[in-house]
Formats: C-alpha cells, structure tokens, sequence
C-alpha cells in the first residue's frame, strides 16, 4: 500500500517511509492512497472474535503487502494484551472501556502498535547505513499523557532508543511517573522550560544534519499513521460485541470524547473500510474547534483552555486536515459523516455526577461528555455507545473535585507510583539533548 502527503500534491511513499519519517517533506500528513473494504463475509462472522483475531484481520488488510504475516501477528499479539470490555450502563446505552492497558487510555492502542512496527520496520530498513547507528532514536515532546502511552509502548524494544522531553512541573507526578519510573531504553529528560522550548529542542535535532549522520531519527507524535489506523481496530469490535448483544436492528450511535481528533477519523475510517454504524459524534470540552466549524462559526485561531476534561484540551487539533480529507475534502462533507457538541465544566460535572446517579457507573470527564451527548439525544429504539477513552484514575484530581469521593488507584498506577525514578534534568539548550543521544549510539 502506498501513503500521500495530504497538504500538498507530492510522491506517494511506501509504508517504511510513512512510519519512519512520519510526516512528509513540506510538512502535513499521511493517509493510504486508498482504505482497503473489509470483505464482506468478515462482517457475518465477527461477533464472536476475539479483539486481537479481529485487530490481525484488519492489520493484514492495512499492513499485509509490506509486513510478512508472521511478523505482523507478533505485532498484535504483544501489543494488544490486554481486555477490552464491554459494560452496558443502562437499556440503551454501552461504553466500551478502551483503558484497560498499561497507562489507562486508549492511547496505548496506537503507541503499543505503532512501536512494535517500528521496530520491525527499523530493523530491515535500508536507511541503516555503514556510518549510522543500527539503533532507532525515538523523540516525542510532551506535557504527559501521549509520553507516558509512548514510553510504555517502546519499553524493552531492542535497538530502539526513546527520549521523551517534558516541562518541569506542568503534569502531575502522577502522570510523569508513568514515564520516568521505566529507565532502561526510556530517557525521560525534564527540561527545564517550557513544552514550547521541549517542541524545539527535538526540532533541532531533526533539522540537524551532523547528528542525522551517525543517527537514525524519527518521531512518535500524533501524525505518525502507524498510531491512526489500529485505533480503527477497537471500533470493529465494539460493534462486533455490540451486535451480539442487541442484534443488527438498533440503529447505533457511537460518541467519541474529542480533542485532537484522532480518535474521530479512526471511526470514520473504519467506516470507510466497512462497518455500518448509524452516527459519530466527536464530544468536546470548551475547546470546540470542530463543534464551531461545522456550524459555521469562525475560530481561525484559537488557544487551548484548561478544562477538566484535560486530555481534549486542544485550540487547533492537528487532525482536522485528515478529518477533512477523509469526508471529501471540505466543510460540508464532513457535515454529512460526523456531528459535534461540546460542553463546558459545569456541564462535565454535572454528566461525571449525573451518570453515577443514573446508572451507578463512574465515568472520567472526557467519557462523561459522551454519555450526556447520548443521553441528551437517543431517540426510542436508538442504541448508544460510548467510547470511554480514559480511565476515572488518570483524572484523579478532576475526579475527586467533581464527586468529593476517594478513589481507589488500580495496579498499573499503583507500580508507577511505586518505581524508582529515572528522571534526568536538562537545560533547553540543545547541546545538552544532542550530547545524550550520542551517548546512546
């Protein structure tokens, strides 16, 4: 399968080349030339796979021409092992819980994914020259959350060498010890600045042209495809699993908490590549870029707002140009596949609070926008079902707020509170960066 830039006219790539570089030359980003559709006699037996039969399914459709089928199994099986449920909170409406991995978001998908091909894809590329470290050398700046989905991604990947550049005292402690306590092949580097000053830092290693030649770089951000496409994957199984509890005759709407949107045109992909679904919703918090632009409103440049749903705090979601690529090219085309709303805090409180009252299940505020979307617009006969990103603990403080009840912290965080940390402070100054990937060689 072939990748293209959709900013500009340009070269189509291979998928080696789309993965290791991760956006084209010009900037942009990559999508396949064309979504493969899924057979349709995939869809009559579905129901009853498993998460990771239905992820192999469609990897070897998306994958399958650039990636032997054997190494492409591993690929799932060691990033796809763990649960994914399936929790029905009321008559018509189910969440399907995508938090259940090492960092307790959905986030963990891509990363774990899109790490393990990398990794594959590094060890036959053709880029690894007599003067270039055999290693790969993953950069990534970050505020938290995508970092600690990453660095748990590429733990103990060999010959892959990951820096995950972070600003002193903007997340939790929580949240960088998901990436700090990891050591090994994970240098979690504090930079003391700002996410502005981490963003430079590893652009000018990019643009670095002494260190490019004695080391492979490349990127693990939200642009990477490899991230994309297998969040596709959890969609064809909610709904496989979905099925089998309600039947085909419901019609089904899928609200998805939004902020970068990612998430969003892994949905819309997923029907483009074939499953039926009635509706998609993106769920925003008070940063409505999508919300504002499909009802005609102008927010050419907006600036991110804190809110409690944190994880969808973006102004500009870098996704918007494959949103818009994926529903034809403009505004009215995406009308015509996807609906938006968005909620403010006092709206978020009241669905985090709202939904324990009505159903006894305690959702995360980015899950909580869904569940009033729904809640606020399924018509009689309609189903619903959320896509519940992130699970309550990793919104410990919002959550607390919000419910004024104590939480209990689940295993994986409770190890990450427990490690011993790793953390390296660094200067933004990029001599500083430089010096410890040379070092790693």
């Amino acid at each position: 399968m072939k990748y293209i830039g959709i900013r500009q006219a340009g070269p189509s790539v291979t998928l080696s080349q789309a993965v290791l570089n991760s956006t084209p030359m010009g900037g942009g980003l990559y999508m396949p030339q064309r979504l493969p559709v899924i057979p349709a006699p995939f869809f009559m037996n579905f129901g009853g796979m498993r998460f990771d039969e239905i992820s192999y399914v469609l990897a070897n459709q998306l994958f399958g021409q650039d990636v032997e089928s054997a190494a492409l199994k591993r690929v799932v099986d060691e990033a796809f092992n763990f649960e994914v449920p399936l929790v029905q909170l009321s008559e018509n409406i189910y969440a399907i819980e995508l938090f259940h991995g090492p960092t307790l978001t959905f986030k963990d998908f891509g990363a774990r994914f899109m790490a393990r091909l990398l990794g594959h894809l590094h060890t036959g590329a053709e880029m690894q020259r007599s003067k270039r470290s055999g290693k790969l050398h993953v950069l990534i700046a970050t505020n938290g959350n995508t970092g600690s989905a990453v660095a748990n991604g590429f733990a103990g990947i060999s010959n892959v060498e990951v820096y995950i550049l972070f600003p002193r005292g903007h997340a939790g402690r929580q949240q960088e010890l998901q990436f700090t306590t990891l050591g090994g092949n994970i240098h979690a580097l504090e930079v003391q600045g700002t996410i502005d000053d981490c963003h430079s830092l590893v652009s000018q290693a990019f643009a670095d042209p002494a260190l490019n030649a004695v080391a492979v770089l490349t990127s693990a951000n939200s642009a990477n495809i490899a991230r994309l496409l297998p969040q596709s994957f959890y969609y064809f199984y909610a709904m496989a699993v979905l099925s089998e509890k309600i039947g085909s005759k419901s019609p089904v709407t899928i609200a998805v908490p939004s902020g970068n949107l990612g998430n969003v045109c892994a949905g819309v992909a997923a029907a483009d590549m074939g499953l039926k679904y009635n509706k998609l919703v993106a769920c925003e918090n008070a940063n409505s870029f999508l919300t504002d632009m499909l009802a005609g409103r102008d927010n050419a440049a907006p600036r991110a707002i804190p809110t409690l749903a944190c994880a969808a705090d973006k102004g500009r979601p870098s996704n918007i140009d494959r949103l818009r690529y994926l529903c034809g090219g403009d505004v009215d085309g995406m009308r015509g596949r996807i609906s938006a709303v968005s909620y403010d805090d006092a709206a978020i409180i009241n669905a985090v609070n709202g939904c324990y009252d009505a159903t006894g299940y305690t959702i995360d505020p980015h899950g909580a926008m869904a569940w009033k979307a729904l809640n606020d617009s399924l018509k009689p006969g309609e189903t619903g079902l959320i896509m519940a990103t992130g699970h309550p603990a990793k919104s410990l403080t919002a959550m607390s707020a919000i419910t004024g009840r104590a939480m209990d912290l689940p295993l994986q965080l409770t190890r990450f509170m427990n490690g011993i940390d790793h953390r390296r402070p660094i200067m933004p100054m990029y001599p500083a960066l430089r010096d410890i990937i040379l070092n790693n060689l």
